[in-house]
């Protein structure tokens, strides 16, 4: 009995150290102004896989959008992360793609519609989110 309670104690304590972990992973990014989002798709491989957590933030001031940067935007809805090709600063047009994707996305974004930059990544926790 007394192995049963120790075993039952160390399962409780694991399991409330993981939802501690995963509460921590996307709310402790929002005291540093970044917002977490969950990448469900392939088209970051093999830089950012499906199931990550990417966190972002804005371009801070003086900070310029630049070629490779990973960035985060919205189209038809969806928040999109891929990285920049192209920056033409003279019309704020940035061209993007995902790393596994064959050809470049459809439109040019503004530089406007860049939401912010990946700041860094969490491989596969986002799979527990989305349960």
């Amino acid at each position: 009995m007394k192995v049963l309670k120790a075993m039952f104690r160390w399962f409780t304590n694991l399991i409330l150290a993981a939802a501690l972990l995963l509460a921590a992973a996307v709310w402790l990014p929002q005291a540093f102004h970044m917002k977490a989002y969950v990448v469900a798709s392939s088209s970051m491989e093999p830089a950012i896989s499906a199931g990550s957590v990417v966190y972002v933030s804005q371009y801070k001031a003086g900070e310029a959008v630049q070629t490779g940067d990973i960035v985060s935007f919205r189209s038809g809805g969806a928040l999109v992360t891929h990285r920049v090709v192209s920056v033409d600063t003279e019309h704020g047009l940035v061209t993007t793609r995902g790393d596994a994707n064959q050809v470049c996305d459809s439109a040019p974004l503004s530089l406007e519609a860049i939401e912010g930059k990946v700041r860094f990544h969490i491989p596969g926790i986002g799979y527990l989110l989305l349960r």
